[in-house]
This record gives structure tokens, C-alpha cells and sequence, in this order.
């Protein structure tokens, strides 16, 4: 089994719950998503009810896209009063931001990503990726038939306390090309896939990531694929490859990015 090394907190002035939401853990030496997927189910019962987030491909891009992501004005949180009149080189500023200013982030995520005003209906999404060509789809099934992990590949752990699976999101929200699938838009697809039994995982800088439940049913194969169909311009060769592999496999990766296909070369 890959093994889960924990990021022990080394600023006690930083709260607890912070640290874990910055950095929890990383699950290292992975050889299979089986092993991925067991140290992640492992992480949920140490944590629990807290909720566990993996940062799936790309951590320094993601950690970078997603910051410049929540500059969204529908996610944007102004820190003005909580740091004013703090310098930035004055030891209270980390103290604050991090103490104060990142759980009023998650927070304000939460209740974004959960408005009703910002629902993003999932057909709504359907003429986004319709420029994915060939190679594009091909890059797809590639995600989920094949290891997208090297053995010297380090998966980040977050963790926070969230009420749902799917709102999960709000520990990393992410899709800021234009190209791309945004936050909300993400969103949708997330709560998409749980309708379908799939719990999501995480994401990266380009990929979405699920772990299939109890809940999967597959007699509803085909309404999944009709509906990934809706967001991806599936061919029926390409519906029926991703069909088998949903069936065989215990997970499903997504991508939200607007060429999937320039990560095959990409050492994850």
C-alpha cells in the first residue's frame, strides 16, 4: 500500500484546523490507483467527519491557478479589515491571514459555490468543450485507463470540515482560463457525477477526480455516458470505450481543461 506521510505542523501559532486545510498530508511511493484510492478511504476514517481533498496533478500549477480562480467576483474576499494596519513584514500579518483571513475563505467558498444564484445548470455546459478534437478525446479515455502516477509521484492531502462531498471544491476551487471549465461550472459537473454514485476526490490543475460508491448502478451506464456525451463531443466509438472502462474501474477522471491532450506527455 502507498505509504501517507503527514505534514506535522511546525507553527503553533497557526490553528489546527489551517494546517490541515493548508497541508494535512502527502501519499507517497504510489504505484496504482488502487493503492491511491485505499491510503484515500484510510485518510477518511482518520479524519472523520472531517472531509478529505487530493490534489490530484500539478499541485504548484493548481495552487497557482487556483489562486488567481477565486479572484472571481463571485468568490473574491476582501481581507482589508482583518489585516488593516498590519505590515506585511510584521510577524501578526501571516499570524492573521492564516489564522483568520483562510478560514473566512473557505467559508465565503462554501456559501458561493452553494448559492442558488450561482447554479450552473449541467446542460448549460454542453458547447464549452466542443473544440476537443480527436487527440483531445483520446487524452480522456488515456486518463482512465492508464496509471497517471510515477513512483516518485507525492499526492498533497487537504482536509476541512465541509458538509458535503461535492463542496469539497471549496478547499482548492479551480478553472481560471477562460477555455476552461470555471469553479462553478466544475461544481455542476461534481454534483453531476454524485447523482451517477461517484464521490469526488479532488482535482488538479487540469483533471476532476471521483471515487465510485455503493451508490454506482449500472443499469445508469448509459444515461452517464449521454451525459458526458453532453460536455465532451463523445463519438459513439468513444462512448463505448469510456462505458467499459466506468464498468471496470473504481474511479473516473474528468478533464476541465481546454486541451486534455497536452498532459499526456506529462510526468504526474
Amino acid at each position: 500500500m502507498a505509504q501517507i506521510k503527514l505534514n506535522i505542523r511546525q507553527d503553533e501559532q497557526i490553528d489546527l484546523d489551517v494546517h490541515q486545510l493548508n497541508h494535512y498530508a502527502d501519499i507517497v511511493e504510489i504505484h496504482s490507483w488502487a493503492e491511491l484510492l485505499e491510503s484515500y478511504r484510510s485518510l477518511k476514517q482518520d479524519v472523520h467527519p472531517k472531509k478529505v481533498f487530493l490534489v490530484l496533478d500539478d499541485s504548484a500549477q493548481a495552487e497557482y491557478t487556483s489562486m488567481h480562480a477565486v479572484e472571481d467576483d463571485r468568490l473574491y474576499v476582501d481581507f482589508s479589515d482583518d489585516l488593516n494596519e498590519i505590515e506585511v513584514n510584521d510577524p501578526r500579518w501571516e499570524r492573521t491571514y492564516q489564522n483568520v483571513c483562510v478560514p473566512k475563505q473557505l467559508q465565503h467558498y462554501i456559501q458561493q459555490l452553494s448559492h442558488l444564484d450561482h447554479q450552473r445548470n449541467f446542460k448549460s455546459l454542453a458547447e464549452k468543450m466542443q473544440h476537443y478534437d480527436e487527440n483531445d478525446l483520446e487524452a480522456l479515455v488515456y486518463f482512465n485507463e492508464n496509471l497517471l502516477i510515477s513512483t516518485n509521484t507525492e499526492i498533497k492531502v487537504k482536509v476541512a470540515d465541509v458538509e458535503t462531498e461535492s463542496l469539497k471544491l471549496a478547499m482548492m476551487p479551480n478553472g481560471y482560463f477562460s477555455c476552461d471549465f470555471d469553479s462553478f461550472e466544475n461544481f455542476a459537473i461534481i454534483q453531476q457525477m454524485q447523482h451517477y454514485g461517484f464521490e469526488f476526490i479532488g482535482l488538479g490543475a487540469s483533471l476532476l477526480g471521483w471515487i465510485k460508491t455503493s451508490d454506482f448502478k449500472a443499469d445508469k451506464i448509459e444515461d452517464l455516458i449521454q451525459d458526458l456525451a453532453v460536455i465532451y463531443p463523445l463519438d459513439p466509438s468513444h462512448q463505448k470505450v469510456m462505458k467499459a472502462l466506468i464498468l471496470k474501474n473504481n474511479y473516473l477522471i474528468l478533464p476541465y481543461s481546454e486541451s486534455p491532450q497536452e498532459y499526456l506527455d506529462y510526468d504526474l
